[in-house]
């Protein structure tokens, strides 16, 4: 889209079909009982793709947030709520302890705290790409875990989607990701912050894997092809 002339891109229409909003009506439409992994849940809700899915009951959501400023918040958001688990850690390469950089607390608005939740990083470097200077960033130490001992830990035989967006890290997350016994069915990864070397390894490693590839400006949404075979089957008895 990035290389599309100006011209031509100012004349299409406003996105307003998201892909990874259809694969989730689709599997809802079907009545498959769906659980959801999501890597750097943040709050919950600012640009949360999966937020009214979790909100409204329609997926089992493991919502996974190492930030404690981000995770007070994604407690309020979903208090109460049965189909829930939250875990406050990061996912990394060992389990154990990680170092995360993050904005310092101040005294602004909520709404301009919503946008500083969401950069929180492994690097330092991520968060002064965003603007930010070194007296605005601390560094805390947070839990950290794999993703396979977490996975293992909840007992999950199924992933229908892993969320990811590890403000940077995304690419270690997919590649861990298909290193599980089961790899899950839908991959949702922000590609923006993606490092150049990582690019071509990481999509070759998924189509190798049977994943189909779709993207926007933000975002790769991988789907096993087997699992896309599954959704269009038509007629009784079909899955």
């Amino acid at each position: 889209m990035a290389m599309t002339p100006f011209e031509v891109r100012r004349w299409l229409p406003t996105v307003s079909l998201e892909p990874l909003e259809l694969i989730l009506a689709g599997y809802c439409a079907r009545g498959d009982g769906i659980t959801v992994v999501q890597v750097g849940a943040c709050d919950g809700s600012n640009n949360d793709p999966i937020h009214r899915y979790v909100a409204q009951g329609l997926v089992n959501a493991v919502l996974i947030e190492p930030n404690p400023y981000a995770f007070s918040r994604l407690e309020k958001a979903y208090a109460g709520l049965p189909n829930v688990t939250l875990i406050q850690c990061a996912i990394g390469e060992l389990d154990g302890e990680a170092e995360l950089y993050r904005i310092k607390k101040t005294d602004k608005s909520d709404s301009e705290v919503d946008l500083t939740l969401q950069i929180a990083s492994f690097s330092r470097k991520h968060l002064v790409h965003h603007g930010k200077k070194s007296r605005e960033i601390e560094q805390i130490k947070v839990p950290c875990r794999t993703l396979s001992s977490l996975i293992a830990e909840l007992g999950l035989s199924r992933i229908h989607l892993l969320q990811i967006d590890a403000e940077g890290f995304d690419a270690a997350v997919v590649r861990m990701a298909l290193k599980l016994p089961v790899l899950p069915d839908c991959i949702n990864f922000e590609h923006i912050h993606l490092a150049t070397r990582d690019r071509r390894p990481l999509f070759d490693l998924l189509k190798t894997n049977g994943y189909l590839l779709g993207y926007d400006e933000w975002n790769i949404l991988a789907m096993q092809q087997a699992v896309m075979e599954r959704t269009t089957q038509v007629g009784p008895g079909k899955p």
